[in-house]
């Protein structure tokens, strides 16, 4: 608790805030997260490029992106169970370590192989790595409260959340400037040892007593965690506003992630800009989230406006829907940097919701609900994307009017139901928004 003072609320605000920056554990978890994202960020595009170049096929691509995509949703729940039951800074830093070590190896598969291996060889990497991404995710989903002080956890989940988006920035400078090497040894090489080092800055985070795993869980043994398992989506499912979330992020990532990955790129090659032009869209999306991130934070979180978030996402819907009838690419950019706010504003205050209403021993189950909403069935909407592309019945513009469209209409039916309309008289939302007021206004 931070102690009284007869200081103004706004002022105490922004002391917590500096107090976070302040705080050395709090220090570790962010750095470590954003070396960590610009290593993803950087690894992804790199990957590609990989791929395209050894093979020269699309088609190999998109296999080497569903083969990482497909551990995900085989094993993100078993993810959640581990992170409800191992200490989620162990799994951490052991899952960044494990990523450092396979792209060491791949490094020194590339050199024997004269930096041309076999596509299964790189299809087994993507693999691992989705494996390991099952289980990072979870446990980087719900560590937040356990490294932060209660009334410290929106402005600290808006700090971690914006560093994340800066992946959407920062990972494609470096794989821009990583590209020029031309040499994908070193590229990799560069990659692991981003890795590396978040893992050994996430070493210094210290957990808060109580707040995670170190309660001995129920049930022992592999057999019972599939009851876990099982119990997490019974717990899930008892709780309806957490149903609403979980099928609206459902909805949305379908709607959302395969438009916008394959839909955007093909739409600016329709309208005969350039591959710049491509990674000014990215960018702007990227810079959009980031100044969402930074928008939650200064508003704390957004306690007490979160019915303003239908009407956020519905925005969202729109500035997706009429992207493509936009005929200048300073235009395009700036929908895209719409969609990046709107993503942020939304995303952030739920998940800090999430994290305040989910008992600690259920956390990990919960985030990975919500992980392998958001994350696993990306495949398949990149699939449903492409299946109705290769038609020929509608071009890109169609299919981000009809997906975006679609999406404002689910923003806007939230309304509908009364657990939105009340989603911050939740007794424990109310219970921290009482303390974190008192803790500023004190």
């Amino acid at each position: 608790m931070i102690p009284p003072t007869t200081e103004s609320g706004t002022d105490m605000a922004s002391q917590n805030a500096f107090r976070l920056w302040r705080d050395t554990n709090f220090l570790s978890l962010i750095f470590a997260t954003l070396l960590s994202v610009i290593g993803d960020g950087s690894y992804f595009i790199i990957l590609g490029w990989f791929v395209l170049s050894v093979t020269g096929s699309e088609f190999a691509l998109g296999t080497t992106l569903t083969f990482a995509s497909i551990p995900r949703i085989v094993f993100m729940l078993l993810g959640g169970v581990v992170a409800d039951r191992i200490n989620r800074k162990l799994i951490l830093v052991t899952s960044l370590l494990a990523r450092a070590l396979i792209l060491g190896l791949f490094v020194a598969v590339l050199f024997g192989m004269h930096g041309k291996p076999a596509l299964w060889l790189v299809d087994v990497m993507a693999v691992v790595f989705g494996t390991i991404d099952a289980f990072y995710y979870p446990a980087n989903s719900s560590v937040v409260p356990s490294a932060v002080p209660a009334h410290a956890l929106a402005r600290a989940n808006s700090l971690v959340q914006t560093v994340q988006q800066m992946s959407t920035v920062l990972g494609p400078l470096l794989a821009a400037g990583l590209l020029w090497m031309r040499v994908y040894q070193g590229m990799f090489t560069t990659i692991s040892v981003i890795y590396a080092v978040s893992s050994v800055v996430l070493f210094f985070l210290r957990l808060r007593t109580g707040q995670q795993t170190s309660a001995q869980p129920k049930h022992k043994g592999p057999i019972f965690i599939w009851i876990d398992i099982r119990e997490g989506i019974r717990f899930v499912t008892s709780v309806r506003i957490l149903v609403l979330v979980m099928i609206v992020s459902l909805g949305i990532n379908l709607l959302f992630m395969g438009p916008i990955n394959i839909g955007i790129p093909i739409l600016v090659k329709s309208m005969g800009w350039s591959g710049s032009t491509y990674g000014s869209y990215e960018s702007g999306f990227g810079v959009g989230t980031v100044v969402g991130g930074i928008f939650v934070s200064i508003l704390g979180g957004f306690r007490g406006k979160f019915l303003l978030l239908g009407v956020l996402g519905s925005m969202m819907g729109v500035a997706m829907a009429g992207i493509g009838f936009v005929h200048v690419p300073w235009g395009g950019i700036a929908l895209m940097g719409v969609m990046g706010i709107t993503v942020s504003v939304v995303n952030i205050p739920f998940i800090t919701y999430i994290q305040t209403i989910v008992p600690g021993d259920k956390l990990g189950r919960t985030m990975s609900l919500l992980s392998l909403m958001s994350v696993g069935l990306v495949p398949i909407s990149y699939t449903a994307s492409s299946f109705v592309l290769q038609q020929h019945q509608i071009g890109a513009p169609g299919l981000l009017l009809g997906c975006g469209i679609t999406m404002a209409l689910l923003f806007a039916s939230l309304y509908l139901f009364q657990d939105f309309r009340q989603v911050e008289s939740h007794p424990l939302w109310r219970a921290q928004t009482s303390e974190s007021t008192g803790n500023e206004a004190g």
